[in-house]
């Protein structure tokens, strides 16, 4: 479906077109209880009607961790009222629900269905592919990395492995950066290693670095105007910024990596990794 710009805001700038929409707006809301409905209401022969899933509301309540657990005073049909009111009143809650019916509860094509919905809603989630398949909610970018991350598949299984691993934990529900900054590394580490240090197995990406900057002339790059230097350059970036890959007791130091370091590594890997692949940088 093409995008559509209601005739009143074209050529007019207005937010809720021009940008992805945060949060779960209002507007939203009604048609994800619809998606949501289906699942949450099942076929009783006995009774010839539907009857709320009483399994798959106790797990919501369980795997949520619920403060305030489900209104259970009259079985299940209390208990999804309940639900639905509190994703009202609570919209980050509401996107947990989702998030978790996604993962666990849908089918693949039916979790594609609610991605359709929050891309017609201009939401900033979206329905992402996880591994080989998985769905879950991730924040929806524009660019092609994703597409990028899918084509070096061809090159290296091993590498586009890391690499999802990393977006996945770079743009889910709850980020995980330190994760998604060292599978980066790992990623670049994979290919990096058969055409700097071949005959070291156990070599690291700071390993590799050094190996560059010690024999550049041991190298050569398809730009003419590049060298073996200015990739080591780059792939130092990443290596130097991933400041919880040891431990330390200096009180200063951050624990952890942070989103935006993550980010800009992960963005970072994926042009490195094609280098390598593509024979960008290869022996002489």
């Amino acid at each position: 479906m093409t995008t559509f710009r209601p005739l009143s805001r074209r050529g007019r700038p207005d937010d809720r077109f021009d940008q992805p929409q945060p949060g779960l707006p209002g507007y939203l809301l009604h048609p994800i209880v619809q998606w949501l409905d289906a699942i949450l209401w099942v076929d009783d022969p006995a009774e010839f009607s539907q009857v709320p899933n009483v399994d798959v509301l106790r797990d919501v309540q369980l795997v949520l961790r619920m403060q305030e657990p489900l209104d259970w005073s009259t079985g299940g049909y209390s208990a999804r009222t309940s639900l639905i009111e509190l994703m009202h009143r609570d919209r980050e809650f509401a996107l947990d629900v989702l998030d978790f019916f996604v993962q666990q509860v849908a089918s693949l094509a039916y979790s594609d269905k609610l991605g359709e919905t929050l891309t017609l809603g201009g939401s900033e989630w979206e329905v992402a592919p996880v591994g080989e398949a998985g769905r879950q909610l991730s924040k929806r970018v524009i660019g092609p990395v994703r597409e990028s991350i899918e084509e070096l598949r061809t090159y290296s299984e091993r590498a586009h492995h890391h690499l999802s691993r990393a977006w996945e934990r770079l743009v889910g529900r709850q980020p995980d950066p330190s994760t998604a900054y060292r599978e980066a590394i790992r990623a670049i580490e994979v290919v990096a290693k058969p055409v700097v240090t071949p005959h070291d197995e156990n070599a690291t990406l700071g390993k590799v670095i050094r190996a560059l900057r010690d024999k550049p002339e041991k190298w050569e790059t398809v730009l003419d105007k590049s060298s073996p230097l200015q990739v080591a350059d780059l792939a130092d970036l990443i290596w130097r910024g991933q400041l919880d890959r040891h431990g330390t007791d200096e009180p200063s130091a951050p624990l952890n990596v942070s989103q935006e370091e993550a980010d800009a590594a992960v963005h970072l890997a994926v042009p490195l990794v094609r280098l390598f692949v593509s024979g960008g940088i290869r022996s002489k």
